[in-house]
């Protein structure tokens, strides 16, 4: 993967301003503008946008504003660009954000089996500091074994 374009101070700083205003609203419950400022940030990067840095940070945090924030149908299409973004190939991170996406999404099966191949090559790691319920799920189905 190539070295990312870096963005320029003006832009860096609209970039911020935009994250605090989102991250200020979602503290206040304001979901709606949360997102608009968040969504306001990534557009302050100039196309070709996954080529540039915080591309795939942004990606990252805007799926899991969808899937924190019981929006994983709109979080499916920010994950696709956090897949891209990380590649070419799997990269764990994102392999285990789609796997709570697709967790919190109900779709169990295809969760449990991208959890799986994540804890038989790294046991408990990817799962600390997440939500204990998605451990929890894995061992259940799992058998237990961990």
């Amino acid at each position: 993967m190539a070295e990312p374009i870096p963005l320029t101070p003006q832009i860096t700083e609209k970039l911020y301003e935009h994250g605090g205003l989102g991250r200020e609203a979602l503290a206040a419950g304001d979901l709606k503008a949360a997102e608009a400022h968040f969504l306001a940030a990534w557009n302050c990067i100039p196309e070709p946008r996954l080529q540039h840095d915080f591309a795939g940070s942004m990606t990252v945090a805007l799926t899991e504003f969808y899937r924190d924030n019981g929006m994983v149908e709109k979080a499916m299409p920010w994950l696709a660009l956090a897949r891209e973004a990380y590649g070419p190939g799997t990269n764990p991170h994102t392999e285990f954000l789609a796997a709570t996406v697709l967790y919190e999404a109900g779709d169990l099966d295809e969760a449990f089996t991208l959890f799986d191949s994540l804890y038989k090559q790294y046991r408990r790691r990817p799962f600390q500091d997440e939500k204990t319920e998605y451990l929890s799920f894995y061992l259940g189905r799992a058998g237990g074994k961990g």
